[in-house]
């Protein structure tokens, strides 16, 4: 008997993708899996169409119709606590994307791999690589990595706390780790965000250099490649779009520092005296005086990988 796999979505509004993301599931190589399905609060026709796929799959099983909207880290939350207690692995999905027919089998060969080597006690998160696609899932980019100029390893605490290396729909979590995350603080940015953040401090993140999903560009979850070339246009460009940008670049400060205080408080017995100072320091950023928060946002905030554009961009914003 092959493993089941458990795998939590979150869903509002997703008429347009449900069948696509749906046929995906159903034609994976590693076919033992149950789907568990919140509703976010859809107005379309998004949960007709998994009340029809769980008539004729029982591996779809619907958890909650009807709202209310709990956010995306929050409605993720809500169904790790409520995904079956003798789960070994969960996925979480997203419906507006494609998984690749490998895609359970490849993350779950690591995960074994993983625990064989560590001990199913120790706390793992595996995630893969992305296809970026178009709507009509033609190809953008081979690598979401490479596309958004995101260097998923070294896995570090220093890099994940300030920009979430671990993309929503390539991750699976075992047992360990989700007993390690609990109850999602409302201080969690992003669910992946915020499991990427509890596997560094109590366990392994593993990345699988492989694509595993097609990823769709588009409105809210827009990527964007960077061009590194500094040219003076760019630099002009991202001077006057700073300054206009400068309200929401205060306010995603605001919340990274509360994510960083909510690490702080959970597991701040767990973290090492350097880490706890990073930490530490993060979550005060935007109470400091001008000039200090300037310097300390450029010491914790920026990246190597940043770029000198978004390096500027990020110091004029702070």
């Amino acid at each position: 008997m092959t493993e089941i796999v458990d795998i939590i979505c979150s869903v509002l509004n997703g008429e347009r993708y449900l069948d696509q993301f749906l046929d995906s599931l159903s034609t994976q190589t590693h076919a033992d899996w149950r789907l568990w399905v919140r509703d976010d609060g859809s107005s379309d026709r998004s949960m007709e169409i998994v009340v029809a796929r769980a008539a004729a799959d029982s591996r779809v099983r619907i958890l909650h119709v009807g709202g209310p909207r709990l956010g995306i880290a929050g409605a993720y939350g809500w169904l790790l606590e409520r995904a079956p207690r003798d789960a070994h692995v969960i996925m979480t999905a997203d419906v507006d994307d494609v998984w690749l027919p490998h895609k359970i089998e490849r993350t779950l060969d690591a995960m074994r791999r993983a625990e064989s080597g560590w001990g199913s006690a120790t706390p793992i998160l595996v995630h893969t690589d992305l296809t970026v696609v178009d709507e009509r899932l033609d190809v953008v980019h081979h690598s979401y990595w490479a596309h958004s100029a995101l260097a998923p390893e070294p896995a570090t605490l220093r890099r994940q706390i300030v920009r979430n290396l671990v993309a929503a729909p390539t991750l699976m979590m075992n047992a360990a780790l989700r007993e390690a995350i609990g109850a999602t603080p409302a201080a969690a940015l992003y669910q992946d965000w915020w499991y990427g953040l509890v596997a560094l401090v109590t366990g392994r993140i593993v990345t699988v250099r492989e694509p595993t999903v097609l990823y769709r560009q588009h409105g809210g979850n827009s990527v964007g490649a960077r061009d590194p070339r500094v040219e003076l246009g760019a630099l002009l460009s991202t001077v006057a779009n700073a300054f206009r940008g400068t309200p929401e670049f205060r306010r995603d400060l605001e919340r990274l520092a509360g994510q960083a205080q909510a690490l702080l408080d959970r597991y701040g017995d767990r973290l090492s005296a350097s880490d706890r100072a990073l930490v530490s320091g993060i979550s005060t950023l935007p109470r400091r005086p001008f000039i200090g928060r300037k310097l300390d946002t450029l010491r914790y905030r920026v990246l190597p990988e940043e770029g000198l554009l978004r390096t500027i961009g990020i110091l004029l914003r702070a």
